[in-house]
């Protein structure tokens, strides 16, 4: 294990950040809150398969690059399209009128995450299959819960280490794993105009944790993330979705992103998003048709990254699949 702890330390030297975040952020987090919250899953009537490549702090070597890819589906919900933008009427605050979504009808959903996330000589993988249940509470709100298990996989490729001394006997055996079952729960309340998440990733203490240390920081940690968003019609046209997202650990200060996009006519969007000390970020998207859409961001760091970054680049890339009701922009994760 002392082997891994020298290594941990290079990674951590290497990739001008701590342990502390030890899971991907992700700047189009409102284009898929499912990555973080297993309840989330199954909230629409299609089933949505979405993929995504994130490179950061383009030009630093053994900067993290990020790959995902989740699918989701619902159970016993033909048809949840309650808010349709062609029938969605809204009242003088913007918000849905009455009479413009129907009784919602309580479902099951049951989905995939897929992650592998780079950062110097260290690998991380991760799946998770998901479960979740949406509860009707009235005919405005539904709150849904979820669970999600899987494995997380470490591995550090020594052979890539560039050292003064090949001979250290810290740096032989090749590669370098370590993996843990990976479980997490996540609570959603959503209506036509607002959302709002709890949940937690990475609960389960393991026995073979990264490295074998009294650091905590060092160590495989629990990430709680909180979440919430709101839809504002400002006319029939145009719609204005402020989000925000506070990630936590017991190691770190909570992190905070702040989300703000503008949606015209269900298929061209455009933002920007903010992460408190960290980076900015200036992103478009567009819903080509009923079954594809893509969302572009480039961010910019203030941190001391900004200083040998080029910025980072995230492409999203979404399918709705099976859409029978034709919806062109999703309904609940908007």
């Amino acid at each position: 294990m002392n082997r891994l702890i020298v290594m941990i330390v290079a990674i951590v030297a290497t990739a001008g950040s701590t342990m502390a975040q030890q899971r991907p952020q992700y700047t189009q987090y409102a284009l898929n809150n499912f990555l973080t919250n297993p309840a989330v899953g199954g909230i629409e009537s299609y089933a949505d398969l979405r993929t995504s490549y994130r490179g950061q702090w383009a030009g630093v070597e053994g900067a993290p690059e990020t790959f995902y890819a989740t699918f989701h589906g619902s159970i016993g919900n033909p048809d949840n399209n309650r808010t349709s933008p062609k029938s969605r009427k809204a009242n003088k605050f913007g918000f849905s009128s009455r009479n413009s979504y129907k009784k919602a009808v309580a479902h099951h959903g049951v989905g995939a995450v897929m992650q592998v996330d780079k950062a110097g000589l260290l690998k991380t993988s991760t799946f998770n299959a998901t479960y979740s249940y949406h509860q009707p509470l009235t005919r405005y709100l539904t709150l849904s819960s979820g669970l999600a298990g899987g494995m997380t996989q470490y591995n550090v490729d020594v052979n890539r280490a560039r050292v003064l001394d090949p001979s250290d006997p810290y740096l032989t055996g090749g590669n370098m794993t370590a993996t843990k079952v990976d479980v997490g729960v996540g609570f959603w309340l959503y209506s036509p105009d607002f959302y709002v998440g709890v949940s937690g990733m990475q609960l389960l203490k393991s026995k073979q944790e990264i490295v074998s240390s009294n650091d905590p920081a060092m160590n495989l940690l629990p990430h709680f993330y909180g979440t919430a968003g709101i839809r504002f019609q400002a006319s029939s046209e145009v719609s204005f979705v402020p989000s925000v997202m506070v990630k936590a650990t017991s190691t770190a200060s909570p992190a905070v992103d702040i989300n703000v996009r503008a949606l015209y006519a269900q298929y061209v969007w455009g933002g920007m998003s903010y992460r408190h000390n960290d980076a900015w970020a200036v992103m478009a998207g567009v819903n080509l048709n009923h079954l594809f859409d893509v969302g572009y961001s480039y961010e910019i760091a203030t941190s001391n990254m900004s200083r040998v970054s080029a910025g980072s680049h995230e492409v999203v890339v979404g399918f709705k699949l099976n859409n029978t009701s034709r919806v062109l922009c999703p309904q609940w994760v908007w």
